[in-house]
């Protein structure tokens, strides 16, 4: 017994005429014919009885009809998630993220991507840049969110949107008075930095005029914005920080006729064949055109 048979069986079942269902099928009526007897012999039952009209089920046909057609359903299921996971709309994917974006861009990137294919499953992995550019390497990970990614062999990086700097304040510090923020009102204000700078901060350090007191480093600029909450000093952080609601710490402006800006980046493997990746590209790329 094969879907085929099954298909023919059903078409006989459900017009009750031999004739018919082979007008229904597109194929003359006798291999239809020699197809239902060929059924009732593997069976060794009897599914029809003709009847004036045409034919009539069995009890035993009955039974064999709400069997096929959930079979037809499921079949018809299955080829049906083949096609989206040939889409790239059902199955999981892995990817790295870390770092102050997980605020804002990364879960409003996702949504839309869950929106846009919620069959497929997203775990996260949070971890460093390091480990991110490894993960991917070694294809644990099928992409990665980071601030900034180094060029690497065999690894695409893509700019997935830019963000203006803010500068978190303790509430009880002099410049939370002011809603906008020049670089030079830094100067000499202690300062959080990170133990790797961002390419956008590393500039404004060099900028002439710009000398603040560097008192604390951080790993990431989450744990510089909780200093800040603890009064070791302020610290120049992306716009999506100011989605860290922490009790004594503000966010202003940063005024620079420069602009500087930060960038977020996503890197995935150049010759990744996953039929997932594009949808999710698609939506990165959506977010940054926006």
């Amino acid at each position: 017994m094969d879907v085929r048979q099954l298909k023919y069986f059903i078409a006989v079942a459900e017009e009750q005429n031999i004739g018919r269902a082979a007008i229904r099928l597109n194929i003359s009526q006798p291999p239809l014919t020699r197809q239902i007897h060929a059924l009732e012999e593997e069976l060794g039952v009897l599914l029809f009885v003709r009847t004036k009209w045409g034919v009539e089920l069995t009890e035993t046909g009955r039974y064999l009809l709400d069997q096929a057609r959930n079979i037809r359903a499921h079949v018809e299921l299955v080829k049906e998630h083949t096609r989206r996971a040939g889409k790239g709309q059902v199955g999981r994917i892995d990817i790295g993220i870390f770092g102050s974006a997980m605020l804002s861009s990364i879960p409003e990137i996702l949504s839309a991507f869950s929106l846009a294919c919620p069959d497929v499953k997203v775990v996260l992995h949070t971890m460093k840049k390091g480990q991110q550019i490894e993960a991917l390497h070694q294809g644990r990970i099928m992409l990665a969110f980071e601030r900034y990614l180094p060029e690497s062999p065999g690894l695409r990086i893509e700019v997935v949107c830019n963000e203006p700097l803010l500068v978190a304040v303790h509430k009880r510090h002099r410049l939370a008075k002011i809603r906008k923020i020049r670089l030079e009102q830094l100067s000499g204000e202690a300062m959080i930095g990170e133990v790797i700078p961002s390419p956008a901060v590393e500039y404004l350090l060099k900028r002439p005029g710009f000398n603040p007191t560097i008192v604390q480093r951080s790993e990431d600029m989450i744990s510089a914005v909780v200093m800040v909450a603890g009064g070791f000093g302020t610290a120049i952080v992306p716009e999506s920080l100011k989605h860290l609601h922490l009790p004594n710490v503000v966010y202003r402006e940063l005024v620079d006729e420069h602009a500087v800006s930060i960038e977020l980046h996503c890197a995935y493997r150049a010759d990744e064949r996953s039929p997932m990746l594009p949808p999710l590209l698609d939506v990165v790329r959506s977010y940054r055109s926006a």
